[in-house]
């Protein structure tokens, strides 16, 4: 049984790194075709879309799949879930498609009203996809159901948008973003249809016992305010940052094109941490079945050491090869700074997911709204006062302030949680990263001349390629040579224990 719950785990999870690679991916042709104002008009309204998407792809199904197992299908449980999945969408539908113009104004630019409008639709959507995926997360053998039907959607979805881009691409920037999220909506239909080509059941076949009870409403809440914060800083950069720059001085046009460029960074931050999901997932059940605090200690540990051997160097090596993956996506180096800023939040955003998780599964709710609201408000202040400063560059850098914010207090709150070996494990990872950024460093100096008949974007590719590489094999050897050395050490450890103990058995037969 266990094996089938991991199996399936294990497929939700590559499913959801491939909708996360499919959602940076579609962006690149966009802007190459589109420019960094067409990617403007549609990053301004994908965060209304982002919503979404974390509501019916994370947030709702995990909590129905949890009601359900803990009421065993109960049909009142049913109809309240029912029940209020349509009362949330058709507010939502109603919020964006009525108040569409009002948003697009208060956004500062009243053209993307009809996109908001389709937008509003995919919420129609919402009850059908969310509580099938959720029914099929009660079971083992439907697990991966729910994460195929979510790379499905994504993958339509994708399709879509590029096939609006080349047969809508010649229209004004807007107009092409509302062709974009129209044809866009076939993505949930097609989720929905998938997971409809299968029996439903009334009852799950194997059981998670659950010793909790949540209500709906707040649980939703408290999820999505842990798994979409980057969603949510994304939508207040929406409002905010546009209208900054604006006031900061510069005209329409420009302001549509630097708030473009600012834009590129979200979909790189989001695939750099992907695997923050993956050690959630694993890093829950095991707490579950801690048997005492020393036991959650090391299981708590451990995932902060994975989390800290892959944020920290992917931090420092997407800040070094930042130019060469700029050029490379969106053939140019415009706004290379900003997004070297943005990539910040590598280091962070994992952190605070893992101990959000973990403050969700202890029901510590209060501790999690406290960080999270307080980052928020963080963001809201230093966003307005930064971009009309600095540019979209103070833009980014309200982002790192505000994540960073949430990750102290999250720190401080686990500070009882932590054990020495974490420090001493940063320490190696922080070594092992220093030669990395040396190596790297080193070859990006070098490679200009090497290369120097291979230009353009394809010499970046060329170039990006040959960094990643070097600064890979770096880390990993020095990181194993670090694993190596501790193991050794260890085996060291337990022969002279068992010496010992062997000397004393010696000692106690003679006498």
């Amino acid at each position: 049984m266990k094996d089938k719950w991991l199996k399936g785990t294990v497929i939700l999870t590559v499913t959801a790194l491939l909708s996360k690679i499919l959602s940076m991916l579609y962006k690149v042709p966009y802007q190459n075709r589109i420019g960094d104002a067409g990617l403007y008009a549609f990053q301004q309204v994908y965060p209304l879309l982002g919503i979404y998407t974390v509501l019916s792809s994370v947030v709702l199904p995990s909590i129905i799949s949890e009601l359900l197992l803990t009421h065993q299908y109960n049909e009142q449980v049913k109809s309240q879930i029912k029940r209020l999945l349509w009362i949330f969408s058709v507010s939502a539908f109603a919020l964006l498609f009525l108040g569409s113009d009002l948003i697009a104004r208060l956004m500062g630019d009243r053209s993307l009203g009809a996109a908001i409008r389709w937008v509003g639709m995919a919420y129609l959507l919402l009850p059908h996809v969310s509580y099938l995926r959720g029914v099929f997360l009660t079971r083992s053998e439907t697990m991966a159901r729910a994460g195929i039907s979510i790379t499905i959607e994504q993958l339509v979805r994708v399709l879509m948008i590029l096939l609006a881009v080349g047969q809508f691409g010649h229209l004004h920037v807007s107009r092409i973003a509302e062709m974009a999220y129209l044809l866009g909506l076939a993505g949930p239909v097609a989720g929905i249809l998938y997971l409809g080509a299968f029996k439903q059941g009334d009852e799950p076949q194997q059981f998670i016992r659950k010793k909790f009870r949540l209500r709906f409403i707040r649980k939703t809440g408290y999820l999505f305010l842990s798994a979409g914060i980057l969603t949510i800083f994304q939508l207040i950069d929406s409002f905010v940052v546009f209208n900054s720059l604006l006031v900061g001085g510069l005209g329409n046009l420009e302001a549509m094109v630097q708030k473009g460029v600012f834009d590129r960074g979200f979909p790189i931050v989001q695939a750099a941490t992907f695997f923050i999901g993956a050690i959630v997932s694993s890093t829950l059940p095991q707490l579950v079945g801690a048997e005492n605090e020393k036991q959650k200690k090391q299981v708590f540990n451990y995932s902060l050491f994975l989390v800290i051997l892959l944020s920290v160097p992917g931090t420092v090596g997407l800040y070094l090869v930042m130019g060469s993956l700029n050029t490379a996506l969106f053939e140019d180096m415009l706004g290379t700074g900003t997004l070297q800023i943005m990539s910040l939040q590598v280091l962070f955003f994992p952190f605070i997911v893992l101990t959000a998780a973990v403050l969700q599964q202890e029901e510590r709710y209060g501790d999690m709204v406290v960080s999270v609201l307080a980052g928020i408000f963080i963001k809201l202040i230093a966003t307005p006062l930064l971009t009309e400063s600095m540019g979209i560059y103070g833009a980014a850098l309200s982002s790192v302030l505000a994540l960073g914010v949430i990750a102290l207090i999250n720190l401080v709150k686990f500070r009882r949680m932590l054990v020495r070996q974490s420090f001493y494990n940063l320490l190696k990872v922080g070594f092992a990263t220093l030669c990395m950024w040396l190596a790297v460093d080193t070859l990006r100096t070098i490679l200009p001349g090497v290369l120097e008949s291979v230009s353009g974007r394809t010499g970046h590719v060329l170039t990006l390629a040959i960094l990643t590489l070097a600064g890979v094999l770096a880390y990993g050897l020095v990181m194993l040579l670090f694993i190596l050395t501790t193991q050794t050490k260890a085996d060291l450890s337990k022969k002279r224990r068992r010496k010992k103990q062997a000397t004393r058995k010696r000692a106690r037969k003679t006498t």
